[in-house]
């Protein structure tokens, strides 16, 4: 499909901001979805918020992935690589030209994989079949499915956090209902990136050797060097390793 239209929506929507913003902040914005670091940002009061409600979240995650893969967006050095115009994105929204999108790209293995991980959970409940997945869902499910989407599109759990108005330690406990259900996830990019590879194994091997994990004890043992939410992010890989 040609999804020019859409691509200058998103560049104009990034010029009106006039700051770089996570994938999620972006997708908030343009379908209107309300969110605390919208609210924050004051962006609910620009022209082009709103502008995409036509379309769901998934749609505009894949226009913005694509418009991000040609050049269009570039991002700015962070953990939580913030996007905004480039400047041939700029261009082309003065001179547009087509911009094609396979439609078979909202739909890839790899980004549904947890989805439809979520999906075989469901069908083991009465009632949670997958053909009524979404009219079924509860609020706390439709999070998870955003949660899981997240994940595959590698964002920062503290800013998908942010992005639902949920604490962090809310969705380290969703994710790690998620694991026990039997979700198949991995969250070493975000792990990697606020602990250090060695950090997390270093954590990892203490909870593999205890006969039953302990917080307390493991706060006793490093409670001076990490926090309990860096403890918490170790034992969540540690259940994902198990569960493979």
């Amino acid at each position: 499909m040609d999804a020019k239209e859409s691509l200058i929506k998103i560049i104009k929507s990034l010029i009106e901001i006039g700051q770089p913003v996570s994938r999620q902040v972006l997708t908030d914005y343009l379908t209107g979805k309300e969110s605390r670091e919208i609210e924050e940002l004051g962006l609910d009061e620009n022209e082009t918020y709103g502008i995409g409600d036509a379309h769901e979240d998934d749609y505009w995650t894949t226009i913005i992935d694509k418009a991000f893969e040609s050049g269009y967006l570039k991002a700015k050095p962070s953990k939580s690589d913030k996007l905004t115009a480039s400047t041939e994105g700029k261009k082309f929204a003065k001179k547009p030209t087509p911009f094609i999108v396979d439609e078979e790209e909202e739909a890839t293995d790899e980004n549904l994989s947890g989805l439809r991980d979520l999906e075989d959970l469901m069908a083991d409940i009465p009632g949670g079949d997958a053909n009524s997945l979404e009219q079924k869902a509860s609020t706390k499910t439709k999070q998870q499915i955003k949660l899981i989407h997240a994940i595959d599109r590698k964002i920062a759990l503290d800013d998908f956090a942010e992005s639902e108005s949920m604490s962090f330690d809310e969705v380290l406990e969703e994710l790690e209902k998620l694991i026990r259900q039997g979700l198949n996830v991995d969250i070493t990019y975000f792990t990697n990136e606020v602990l250090g590879e060695e950090c997390v194994e270093e954590l990892v091997d203490y909870i593999a050797s205890q006969k039953k994990f302990s917080m307390e004890n493991a706060l006793q043992e490093y409670g001076d060097v990490y926090k309990e939410e860096e403890i918490r992010l170790a034992y969540i890989v540690y259940l994902i390793q198990q569960s493979k």
